[in-house]
């Protein structure tokens, strides 16, 4: 009797994982994982050139409050190329005005943390006034999802919510925040307003508890780190241990008895169940023929387009001193630049000794690669000063890269998950869902590995042979996203981090 096959499609690091874990979770399975491109990763991407530079083209770290994607990095062998990052993790707002520091603006308890804030130039009297008194504001414990900037003007204000929270959350999913949702983008702030009554005492809690469990012994990791050789170590060391056929695009998935066929250009591989770890937005032509109601669904999911160009100099090109990590750009500012990571100040053994690396993160409705290098040197010489031309400039366009959670996210990936389920082992994972940075990606793995191996076991049950339904293993209505990536320590927005 042949043994059950799995097909996993994608092999970014949702779909590595989702690989992993089946193999863990149930080892007499057979797991194909199908790849279109030439290599793993997805999103992620690192490139070391010869002369000693380490750029990454997508998600350059990822968040330590969410336990699961350290775990996974742990178990694929490199809990020791963990690294937090090098010098001042202060981060900038640029303005009309230039680069204004970013100063704390939640769970502030030092004097100088309070002294910073008041001194900002970012927000008036009135608007540091306003944000003071979060704590005072009544909290909305019950109630149905609102925008983040509805959110956040009701706890802070206007001023702050424009000033700071716009362009921090707003540069992160490259959209409107009276468009994005705040239990999908900003879950914790949520959770400590219903707990605690007030986002800043919740933050100033957390912080507390932080810090006795450091003072007991506990060994605490930054809020944000990376990986030594770069996020792109990760999806390769998950990749050592599978078999990835690249090259193979599946244009469409069909009925077969209670599995499925995957067709592709190359002909159809047969299987008793598939996860989709493929970006969302390609999904609906994959499944309009066996789940029109979930391509439909699936359709609604917005996406945004970023650009990424990495900049190299050496240092006696850069007049000003990068004290920081980089800047995001203000609301209503007309830089085409959103971001700029200052990639050798952020992280450690980016750049050889005597240069710099940047990375701007662009969105241009128009232009060649040509185009993105000059908006981005442009950008960089008005704020920084710098006039020479760079060691070498690096292009990555990225389609449709980050999805965009609007108001509402929760009840849709809820349906999403509840209609996957109806088709037995069938499944779901990737960044569209759950959350957007790496450890999101991995958590929405492990559901996926569990919810198709635990309908796999029901549809052996199922006398009837129709597809056993596994909405209740594979819950994942809660829906969370990231917290400011880098927010409680620099402020700022890695991509798909």
């Amino acid at each position: 009797m042949s043994r059950d096959r799995i097909v996993v499609v994608g092999a970014g690091v949702a779909g590595l994982s989702t690989a992993t874990n089946l193999r863990r979770l149930a080892p007499e399975i057979e797991v194909v994982v199908l790849e279109a491109q030439a290599r793993v990763g997805g999103l992620v991407e690192t490139e070391r050139t010869a002369a000693g530079f380490l750029m990454e083209h997508g998600a350059d770290s990822l968040v330590t409050t969410k336990p699961r994607g350290l775990a996974a990095v742990r178990a694929a062998g490199l809990g020791g190329d963990i690294v937090a990052g090098a010098g001042s993790r202060r981060s900038y707002v640029a303005g009309r005005d230039g680069l204004v520091p970013i100063p704390p603006i939640l769970g502030a308890l030092g004097p100088s943390a309070v002294w910073a804030f008041l001194k900002s130039p970012l927000l008036s009297r009135a608007g540091k006034a306003r944000a003071a008194l979060e704590p005072l504001v009544p909290p909305r414990r019950e109630g149905d999802d609102e925008s983040v900037s509805a959110f956040a003007i009701r706890r802070f204000g206007r001023e702050l919510t424009g000033a700071l929270l716009d362009p921090l959350i707003g540069g992160i999913y490259g959209a409107d925040t009276s468009r994005l949702s705040v239990d999908a983008c900003l879950p914790r702030f949520r959770e400590f307003e219903r707990e605690h009554g007030s986002v800043t005492l919740g933050m100033q809690r957390a912080m507390r508890a932080r810090r006795r469990r450091a003072a007991a012994g506990e060994v605490m990791l930054p809020p944000v780190v990376t990986l030594r050789h770069g996020m792109g170590s990760f999806p390769d060391a998950l990749a050592r241990d599978l078999e990835v056929t690249f090259g193979v695009t599946v244009e469409r998935i069909t009925r077969a008895g209670r599995g499925f066929r995957n067709e592709t250009a190359s002909g159809a591989i047969a299987c008793d169940g598939v996860v989709l770890a493929t970006p969302a937005w390609r999904i609906p032509a994959i499944v309009e023929a066996i789940a029109p109601d979930l391509a439909a669904d699936l359709a609604t999911v917005a996406h945004k387009a970023f650009d990424c160009v990495t900049l190299a100099w050496q240092s006696r090109d850069v007049p000003q001193a990068l004290d920081g990590t980089g800047w995001v750009r203000a609301v209503g500012d007309a830089r085409p630049t959103l971001a700029c990571t200052w990639s050798s100040q952020k992280w450690p053994e980016r750049a050889p000794p005597g240069f710099v690396l940047m990375r701007s993160v662009l969105s241009l409705s128009a232009g060649d690669e040509g185009d993105l290098v000059a908006a981005a040197r442009a950008d960089l010489r008005d704020l920084l000063g710098i006039t020479a031309g760079p060691a070498f400039a690096v292009v990555r366009r990225l389609p449709r890269a980050t999805p965009i959670y609007e108001v509402g996210h929760g009840k849709l990936v809820a349906r999403i998950v509840a209609r996957a389920a109806e088709l037995g082992a069938f499944a779901l994972a990737g960044n569209a869902y759950s959350g957007v940075g790496v450890p999101d990606c991995v958590a929405s793995a492990e559901d996926a590995a569990r919810a198709v191996l635990a309908a796999l076991v029901l549809g052996a049950r199922d006398a009837d042979g129709a597809p056993a339904s596994v909405a209740s293993a594979h819950d994942i209505s809660q829906v969370g996203a990231p917290s400011i990536d880098g927010g409680g320590d620099d402020g700022m927005p890695p991509r798909g981090s």
